[in-house]
């Protein structure tokens, strides 16, 4: 990016924005050393798989309590057995002061109990006394590639009720997060929403992630951002700057826009840090430890 672009996209982030940032890891080897780079206090997001399971995600997180993180484990309604297993889930992440969980359907072809999709999981961990105080959910702007959008919003709007906060799924192109929060604005959506972006990352193995979770424009975007880049520098790493300066007039709105940003970093935080200190933005620049609304953020220099 020339200095041209990089001063349009530095004025575009103005106050009084001030912007939520989670940073999702993954809970595999390298993830300690990976979190060891975020700022002191991060709300960071622990993913869970059906590979690894809920057992991995909760040791991750509670090693990062430890570590003096705002923890946010997700919890796959499909690898839940039945109610009292939920309990003893609940339980845990109360023992070590969790207070914010996101609830996803999980992607295991055969669920292991009771709990066929995440609107279960909410209904019943609704009922429960150790509910946390922030329940997360996922929204799909581009889509799902085994759930029709019919069904997806019919979902979305049912778990309303029952949770604080939806986060996007991996966009690399602002249009179709644009373009969802609208329409869901005019619904009458009324959940705080975090745009899901893709941190730096070597852009070839984005694109294969991206492929891996079936989502749409995004990748044709992004292919052709690739095929170019490859043009003209024999190949290269992922900024979102682009998608980063359509957003940022949304950003810090969480009536219309969005309450902030879910950094995906498939553990490559390093390199994430760099450049969002390097927009040089008031609103950006500066992590501040402590809690504004149950969130950590960026926020201006004093």
């Amino acid at each position: 990016m020339n200095d041209v672009n990089r001063a349009a996209l530095t004025a575009a982030f103005v106050p009084p924005a001030r912007t939520a940032v989670r940073f999702e890891l993954l809970p595999i080897a390298g993830m300690q050393d990976a979190a060891r780079a975020l700022p002191e206090g991060a709300v960071v997001t622990v993913t869970c798989s059906p590979r690894h399971g809920l057992e991995r995600t909760l040791e991750a997180a509670e090693w990062l309590v430890e570590a003096g993180f705002q923890v946010v484990p997700h919890l796959a309604a499909r690898l839940v057995r039945d109610r009292a297993h939920l309990e003893c889930l609940l339980q845990r992440l109360e023992v070590v002061g969790i207070d914010d969980v996101f609830v996803v359907g999980g992607d295991t072809q055969r669920p292991v109990g009771i709990f066929l999709h995440g609107l279960a999981l909410l209904e019943a961990m609704n009922d429960s006394s150790l509910r946390p105080v922030c329940v997360g959910v996922p929204a799909y702007p581009e889509g799902h590639h085994h759930i029709d959008a019919s069904r997806l919003q019919q979902d979305l709007e049912a778990k309303v009720a029952l949770a604080d906060y939806a986060v996007t799924q991996l966009c690399f192109e602002a249009r179709p997060l644009l373009s969802w929060r609208e329409w869901q604005r005019q619904l009458g959506f009324e959940l705080p929403v975090h745009a899901g972006i893709p941190g730096v990352i070597e852009r070839k193995r984005l694109l294969s992630i991206a492929l891996r979770l079936g989502i749409g424009p995004s990748v044709r975007s992004l292919r052709r951002q690739s095929r170019r880049m490859s043009r003209w520098l024999g190949g290269s790493t992922y900024h979102p700057d682009t998608l980063m300066e359509a957003l940022a007039p949304s950003l810090g709105d969480s009536d219309s826009g969005f309450a902030g940003l879910h950094v995906y970093t498939f553990n490559h935080v390093t390199p994430t840090l760099v450049w969002l200190e390097s927009l040089k933005e008031p609103g950006l620049a500066r992590y501040e430890g402590g809690q504004e609304e149950g969130r950590n953020r960026f926020v201006e220099d004093e």
